[in-house]
């Protein structure tokens, strides 16, 4: 058929159908609905870095061949929700909200089960424990798929290994499990999960929104940074499993060899008081500075002259793939899928469970700023290579097409789809 010829009824038209001597109206022809794919996350204060990978996705789709949107469950009172708000937004996500009382709340199942059947939920993709839990329940009540995302376990405390177990019992019914690391793939296997129900796809970034150039002078200025410092940032939640106090601590070894060294905090939790008082026991006040919880991370990367992740336990960071795209090199312990990322020590600095050497190799990738270039350039072809957000929306396509048991035909390119206005 030649489609340049072709002249479609119009819309409003409905086509006309003859049938041994009388004519009638056929309906019209309604377009199937795109299959709906749901994630759920459970939310407190201002989300974290899963929150930049679920709101961004809808961007990279094209809507008439499946649809996305989240739904945040949160305590009833979260001011941190106006900022998770604006970055949906910004990133043309549908948002919708739960707000809950407690842990057990039955208005998150009802709003959830209506939630589902308004949007006409095909997929639902659990972010979390709880979010997985409530899949499972809800699919008795309604049809769909349920996928999730393993992000990584805390257990520092006797309810957060119960939930971990809980989790494990709740992925080994799930038709489809992603985790975001090698060391998380072969936990799963480890529970049962076939090698064709359980994915392996890192968290990854979009580099057009990162500058290959920043404004290093600007950003220094604006910290009041003096002259001849070198400054050693992290960012990331202030708890436990982030380790903070043990960048803290590696500071004062630090500074006996490299004096002018500074660590700069961007983030706020629950141990900062505690932060605070380990900041002044070890005499550390004027060169240890807490930033608080920053909208725009992005914006404190340039000032760094490394980037420190001293987490007990990671996914796959976020803050490591911005800071590599960024240009600042990376010593992060080796937790998650980091070993993978930095390509086992080649594109940055891998630290060991020995606290106690990390001063060491710190100091050694400060003492060189020919050696912090080349690092840093190597794990900018990294990124650019293996962990483009298009890059990765190929493989997720990849398991909804396969859950659904059709053919999505996605268009995912290196920007992101254009979404009509």
């Amino acid at each position: 058929m030649n489609h340049s010829q072709h002249t479609p009824p119009h819309h409003n038209t409905p086509p006309r159908l003859s049938l041994v001597g009388q004519t009638i109206t056929a309906p019209p022809v309604r377009p199937r609905q795109a299959p709906v794919v749901l994630h759920t996350r459970v939310v407190t204060g201002s989300g974290g870095g899963p929150d930049k990978t679920i709101l961004r996705s809808p961007r990279y789709i094209d809507p008439a061949r499946l649809q996305m949107a989240a739904a945040y469950i949160r305590p009833r009172r979260n001011p941190g929700m106006q900022a998770l708000r604006r970055q949906a937004d910004s990133w043309g996500c549908p948002l919708h909200e739960i707000p809950e009382t407690g842990p057990i709340d039955p208005y998150t199942v009802k709003t959830a089960l209506r939630l589902c059947r308004q949007l006409n939920v095909r997929v639902w993709h659990g972010h979390d424990y709880k979010s997985n839990l409530l899949g499972l329940v809800l699919r008795r009540r309604w049809p769909m798929k349920l996928v999730t995302t393993v992000h990584g376990w805390t257990w520092h405390t006797a309810r957060t290994r119960f939930y971990y177990h809980l989790d494990n019992w709740a992925l080994a019914r799930y038709d489809h499990v992603i985790v975001v690391n090698p060391k998380l793939y072969d936990h799963c296997r480890g529970l049962g999960l076939p090698d064709e129900r359980l994915t392996y796809i890192p968290n990854a970034i979009e580099p057009s929104e990162y500058p290959a150039q920043p404004d290093t002078t600007a950003a220094r200025r604006r910290a009041e940074i003096p002259d001849g410092k070198l400054v050693i940032g992290v960012v990331g939640r202030l708890s436990v499993e982030k380790g903070v106090d043990r960048a803290i601590r590696t500071l004062a070894k630090l500074k006996e060899r490299v004096p002018n060294a500074q660590l700069h905090l961007i983030g706020d939790g629950p141990e900062r008081a505690e932060l605070e008082q380990l900041t002044v026991a070890l005499g550390l006040t004027d060169a240890v500075h807490f930033w608080g919880w920053q909208s725009q991370a992005k914006s404190w990367y340039p000032m760094m002259d490394a980037l420190l992740l001293p987490s007990h336990t990671e996914g796959l960071p976020n803050v490591v793939l911005e800071a590599m795209t960024m240009g600042v090199p990376v010593a992060a312990t080796d937790v998650g899928g980091v070993r993978d990322l930095l390509d086992h020590g080649r594109c940055g600095v891998i630290l060991g469970k020995d606290e106690s050497t990390w001063a060491d190799r710190i100091a050694y990738l400060l003492a060189s700023p020919d050696r912090r270039d080349r690092i840093a350039s190597l794990a900018r072809d990294r990124i650019h290579n293996h962990y483009t957000f298009s890059k990765r929306m190929e493989r997720v396509f990849a398991v909804y097409q396969d859950v659904l048991g059709s053919k999505l035909l996605p268009v995912t390119t290196t920007e992101p789809a254009r979404r009509a206005a």
